[in-house]
């Protein structure tokens, strides 16, 4: 055997390894758990800045079976994402509302493996652009039903190193439309719910040669995704009222394989569940929201804890 054809074979087996760990080949800026506490309740026309400061760490990757993988493999990650808000003065007919966001994730990755994952060089993940429209609907004694519906657009110019199983970038275009919905409860309760639907086009620089077993650059295509975000939130009025407390959470479910040059990868569909403890508070205007969710039933992708800041303040 070649020294060339030992090294090549070396780093088949390491990726046939890592591979099925990192099979999450789902776009990495997804949301999941940044946005659900009275999420559906738009905000008085104007421009706001939303600031978002996310803090993952994974010490576990899961394959398409929901084992663990062997020998030690790490994951920390740190996000900050800034997104503009613009809320229209006009509104539609019906008492219908509309607006735009743009959202541009920067990340910090710290991968330890023992499995050779590694992450790509650069910050900037993939920037998110969506106009929104939605109304309030009142139900009856202390009952509204918020809702919005919102289309958004991932487009892949983020950091991509197409040698590495971790990167802040797709390079694929996602196009995702979801409904965001709020019900206000007597007795300062609310619930609200964002059902998002996750559609991939082809990263056309796919290098994985547990895979394909070669260097080469191929096609990939990550399935469909179905994923959404959760909140059952009740006001602290013995405190204040514009405190609130309560569980939060997030679920996502892949439809169907990935497709590596139009085949599809068994066992490839990702899927997770998170819960955990919420706060949400308002003061002079700002709104603070802090979050912690406990990650379980992970198929295919890192199962860790997540702590999500997220502080919005209007001009």
């Amino acid at each position: 055997m070649t020294r060339k054809m030992a090294v090549l074979l070396v780093v088949c087996v390491l990726f046939v390894l890592s591979s099925a760990a990192m099979a999450y080949n789902q776009n990495p800026n997804l949301n999941y758990g940044n946005t659900n506490i009275i999420d559906a309740m738009l905000p008085p026309p104007g421009v706001y800045m939303s600031n978002y400061m996310i803090v993952y760490t994974a010490d576990e990757f899961k394959d398409g079976k929901g084992d663990s993988f062997p020998m030690n493999n790490e994951l920390d990650l740190v996000v900050y994402a800034p997104q503009f808000i613009w809320v229209s003065k006009k509104e539609l007919p019906h008492g219908l509302r509309w607006g735009a966001q743009a959202l541009w994730p920067m990340f910090g990755f710290d991968v330890h493996s023992d499995l050779g994952i590694d992450s790509g060089g650069g910050i900037l993940g993939d920037p998110c652009v969506g106009p929104f429209i939605g109304s309030a609907i009142p139900l009856g004694t202390d009952f509204v039903f918020h809702w919005f519906f919102e289309f958004d657009v991932y487009f892949p110019i983020g950091a991509y190193d197409k040698n590495k199983a971790v990167n802040p970038s797709a390079n694929y275009w996602t196009f995702e439309p979801w409904v965001t919905m709020t019900l206000q409860m007597p007795y300062g309760f609310t619930f609200s719910t964002r059902q998002h639907l996750t559609f991939n086009t082809k990263n056309d620089e796919y290098v994985n040669p547990g895979i394909t077993g070669d260097l080469n650059d191929h096609d990939l295509e990550a399935g469909d995704l179905w994923h959404f975000n959760y909140a059952l939130m009740k006001t602290v009025d013995f405190i204040s009222p514009n405190l609130r407390f309560g569980v939060a959470g997030y679920y996502g479910q892949q439809f169907d394989e990935d497709k590596v040059d139009g085949i599809e990868l068994q066992d490839s569909e990702e899927k997770v569940f998170a819960i955990g403890p919420a706060l949400h508070y308002i003061h002079k205007g700002m709104i603070f929201s802090l979050k912690t969710y406990f990650e379980s039933e992970v198929e295919n992708r890192p199962e860790g804890e997540k702590i999500v800041f997220r502080v919005i303040i209007p001009f």
